[in-house]
This record gives C-alpha cells, sequence and structure tokens, in this order.
C-alpha cells in the first residue's frame, strides 16, 4: 500500500491512493474495521471517489475519537528563503533590509514586519495551523540577546533568510548552515530535550533560489539546470537527515515554485521553459522521500505542492478574487527591480495597488497576504473546501489539517481574509 501511495499517475489515481491512504492510516490509529472495509472495497472495485468519501469517514471517525488526548504541537522550526522568512536580514543593513522597508507589512501588522510580503506568510499561517504563534526569528534573538532558555524561544525559532537556498546561491547563509545555527541553539539550551522536538513540526522552505541564481547567472538560459537538481534534492533530504538526528520527526517540506511563473511587464501566461526542471525536481523529491520514510523509524514528512496549487489559482484567478496575475500590487519604477526602493531625495520608486486583496503578487517574485492565504487554504483543505472536486495539493496526507490531527496535535482552520 505504502509503494501503491507515492507512485506516480493520473488525477484520478491520486484521488485513490488518497483514498487507500486515509483507509490505512484510520486503521493505524486503532480503526481496524478500516483495513477490513479497504480490502472489500478494492476486492469489489469501488469507484474512485467512494473510496476517498469512505476514508475520510473513517478517519474523522479516529480523529473525533482521540480528540480528547489530543495538545498542541510544541514549537515550529523554520528554515529556508524568502517564502518563509519573517525577519532575518539586518534592518539596518541598506542593501539587505528590503522586507524592512515600507510599504512592505503594511496590510499586516502596518509596518515592514521582515516577511517579504504585505502581510502574513506561510510561516504564520502554519503556526496558525498547530494554535501557536509565529516563532521568533534567529535574528530577533540575536539582537535582543534573548538567554536560550527564556519563553522566547518556547514556541521555536524562525532560521529561514531571504535569498538562501541549499547552496550559496545569492550568496545568503544556506538552510544547512541554518541548521547548525539550530544545533548551537540547542547545546546551549536545556528546554530543547528529545521529546519537545519529536513533538514539534519542521517547515523546510527551499523553493528555487539555487536554481534562479544560476538561470540569472545564464541570463535565462536552461544550461546546467538539469545538473543541478540531483544535488539540489539530495541537499534537501541531507537537511532532514541532519534534523531527524538532533530529535524532529515531523517535516514539511516544500516543493520549489514554478519558475516561470512571476510577474512581468506584458506577461500573459506561465512560461514553460523551465517546467522541465520543476518537474524532475519534484519527482526526485518524491521519489527520494518514499526511500526515507522506509529507512527512517517514525518519520512524518508532507511535501506542499506549490506548482500545482499555483496552477491551480491561475487556472481559477476569478474565483479566488484575483486579477491581472502577472501584474505585482506593489511595482518597481524608475530604472529600479525591487518594491521599497526610493531615490537620494527619498522620492518612493514604485506604486502600490489600490486592492491588495485582488493581487496574487506583491512583489516581482513573492505573494500577497491573499496570495498566501489562498494557497494555505488549498494546503489545508484541498479544493474540495471551495469546490466539488476531490484534488489534494499535498503529498504524504490529504490535507495539511489531517496531517496534523494525524500526528496527535490540535489543528486550528487558518483565520479568514475578512479575520486577517
Amino acid at each position: 500500500i505504502i509503494q501503491f501511495n507515492v507512485s506516480g499517475g493520473l488525477q484520478k489515481d491520486k484521488m485513490l491512493r488518497s483514498g487507500v491512504v486515509l483507509c490505512t492510516k484510520a486503521a493505524a490509529m486503532g480503526h481496524i474495521e478500516a483495513m477490513r472495509k479497504l480490502d472489500h472495497y478494492l476486492q469489489d472495485g469501488y469507484g474512485v471517489k467512494k473510496i476517498v468519501q469512505e476514508g475520510r469517514k473513517l478517519n474523522t471517525v479516529v480523529i473525533k475519537s482521540s480528540k480528547g488526548s489530543a495538545e498542541k504541537a510544541e514549537a515550529l522550526f523554520v528554515f529556508g528563503d524568502s517564502y518563509a522568512d519573517t525577519g532575518n536580514h539586518d534592518p539596518y543593513n541598506q542593501t539587505l533590509n528590503t522586507p524592512w522597508r515600507k510599504p512592505y507589512g503594511f496590510t499586516w501588522p502596518g509596518y515592514p514586519a521582515g516577511r517579504y510580503s504585505c502581510g502574513k506568510i506561510q510561516t504564520d499561517f502554519w503556526a496558525d495551523i498547530l494554535g501557536i504563534p509565529t516563532p521568533i526569528s534567529y535574528e530577533l534573538l540575536k539582537s535582543h540577546h534573548c538567554k536560550p532558555n527564556t519563553d522566547k524561544i518556547k514556541h521555536g525559532v524562525n532560521f529561514a533568510v531571504g535569498g538562501s537556498g541549499i547552496f550559496r546561491a545569492y550568496g545568503f547563509t544556506t538552510v544547512p548552515e541554518q541548521v547548525q545555527q539550530l544545533k548551537k541553539l540547542i547545546s546551549e539550551s536545556p528546554g530543547f530535550h528529545s521529546q519537545k522536538l519529536s513533538r514539534s513540526v519542521v517547515l523546510i522552505s527551499a523553493v528555487g533560489n539555487d536554481y534562479s541564481a544560476l538561470r540569472d547567472s545564464n541570463n535565462g538560459s536552461t544550461e546546467g539546470l538539469v545538473g543541478l537538481v540531483k544535488p539540489v534534492v539530495d541537499g534537501t533530504l541531507e537537511v532532514v537527515k541532519d534534523l531527524y538526528d538532533c530529535g524532529f520527526r515531523n517535516f514539511v517540506v516544500s516543493n520549489v515554485a514554478a519558475l516561470g511563473c512571476g510577474p512581468q511587464i506584458g506577461k500573459t501566461s506561465c512560461n514553460s521553459k523551465y517546467d522541465h526542471i520543476v518537474e524532475l525536481h519534484g519527482s526526485l523529491l518524491r521519489e527520494r522521500v518514499h526511500l526515507l520514510r522506509s529507512n527512517m523509524k517514525g518519520l512524518s514528512l508532507i511535501i506542499p505542492d506549490l506548482v500545482s496549487a499555483i496552477n491551480y489559482i491561475f487556472s481559477n484567478p476569478a474565483q479566488y478574487g484575483f486579477v491581472d496575475l502577472f501584474v505585482p500590487c506593489c511595482a518597481a519604477k524608475g530604472g529600479v527591480d525591487m518594491c521599497g526602493e526610493v531615490d537620494k531625495t527619498g522620492r518612493t520608486l514604485f506604486e502600490v495597488c489600490s486592492r491588495v486583496s485582488e493581487k496574487f503578487y506583491w512583489d516581482s517574485v513573492h505573494p500577497t497576504q491573499a496570495g498566501w492565504y489562498t494557497l494555505m487554504s488549498l494546503y489545508s483543505h484541498g479544493a474540495a473546501a471551495a469546490h466539488k472536486e476531490d484534488l489534494s495539493f499535498m503529498e504524504g496526507a490529504p490535507n495539511a489539517i489531517e496531517w496534523v490531527q494525524s500526528l496527535g496535535f490540535l489543528a486550528s482552520n487558518i483565520s479568514s481574509q475578512s479575520e486577517l
């Protein structure tokens, strides 16, 4: 069944695997009748939709019966790049402090807060799902000279740095180096005992800087990108192994972003030039994760399919309230590339849209809070939350909510757009 669950295939196959894994998970959690029913469904040729429905029903029964003993996850530890960074660039370094400048953060919290967006990003929403505060950024921890045993690190730490990759990419602290920062923190803190780490969740967001840095150095050419896929995937999973050896067991490892879907003047569709790189990365990541699950006892790892989620949103923009997908809300002008720039007189070199909730992209690379909310909603519930289709954007579990619950943790829905 495990081998069947991780194989590739059409959407119908994925739905069938979803039903199988739900039934199997229910059985593993103590609902022995689920395994008998699963065998019955497959033997009697139940329709795919029926198997998914029955699997969800069985899993819900088990989760509800165990909720009385469920507790919140201990903490969230974050590693990666600007898609997860909540303030790890020095706000006083003029060449690196873009997310600390206006208009970043103007949707939430109302001022620049170190995030590459107008508001909340995936790190904040994952903390929402776990029912804990967003973990403190490592840079803030250092600047406040916080002692490791203080309440500041009670809910975890965010080590993610904008521009980071598995390798040096754009020259910032790599993801493996971020793990070394964590190890140093663990060695200094008696509060990081093995039970706390095993009851925490790790988020790894390495969504493509290694590829985009090489692409940019080659003036947009795909040369060398295929050869980079294996080292990047292997490097990502070496990070997982390293953290597993520290005592962590529960991992969220994001797939890469759609490398050809960023906003650009005159653009009307995603550039398919880099699709084969994204597909190769995703395929190899799933294959390697399958091996890890077989060899690492107690490992629970899911892969949010960022590319599929973005493609789905872009195929149904009006249903999510988005317009002009390839026009960012904060558009640079005056010959500069980034939102937030000013000239020598302090005059702004950017324009901000009037309705940020209608924009998927905030700047030339990063989603708005509305964009992140939509992505996280798809991760949390699949497309069934808003549509009749049984679509999942998660590998390793039907969705984020059920995965968290399967770990024995309480899971909360993310805040609605109207509450943000």
